[in-house]
């Protein structure tokens, strides 16, 4: 065995889970943000993690609001989860210059992708500081499914979305 960073350890290990985090920026606008680091973190209560990076838009959002909306995407929002994770919220509207299709439930103002096998309803529990991010622990308010639909998966160290199992 020879000693590698941690990205090349990303990349051996794939496929990472990928949930978009869905929250709203200060001006009610929409914002969506994938991330790979992703976990549950507790059954009773239920609980979830997600870790970004400090500077993130979405980071700064449920910081704000305490509210977000994890949503594991379809296979059809492949190039809109690229597209996402390679610009700032902060910086441009994503769903203007990519547009896809959303839903909303009544259980929460943040709407997410149509095409998505989860959806987890939460709110922010706690921050932690874990180096260059946040791991955001978040209660788990809501959970909703649509099991006919295939989930993408982070490969490649975050360079590639596909599902699970490339066809």
């Amino acid at each position: 065995m020879k000693e590698i960073n941690i990205g090349q350890a990303a990349a051996l290990t794939s496929p990472d889970p990928l949930v978009l985090v869905c929250t709203q920026k200060a001006d009610g606008s929409l914002n969506m943000a994938p991330v790979s680091f992703f976990m549950y973190a507790s059954f009773n209560p239920p609980m979830l993690a997600f870790g970004m990076g400090k500077q993130a838009n979405s980071g700064e959002n449920i910081r704000r609001t305490g509210k977000a909306v994890i949503a594991v995407p379809g296979t059809s929002l492949k190039d809109a989860v690229i597209s996402y994770g390679s610009t700032s919220g902060s910086k441009i509207n994503k769903l203007k210059e990519t547009p896809i299709s959303l839903q909303g439930v009544k259980e929460s103002e943040i709407q997410f992708p149509e095409d998505s096998r989860a959806a987890f309803v939460v709110s922010l529990a706690q921050t932690v500081e874990a180096g260059d991010h946040y791991l955001y622990i978040c209660n788990i308010e809501k959970i909703f499914a649509d099991d006919s639909r295939e989930a993408l998966f982070a490969w490649d160290g975050y360079s590639k979305a596909a599902p699970a199992q490339e066809k």
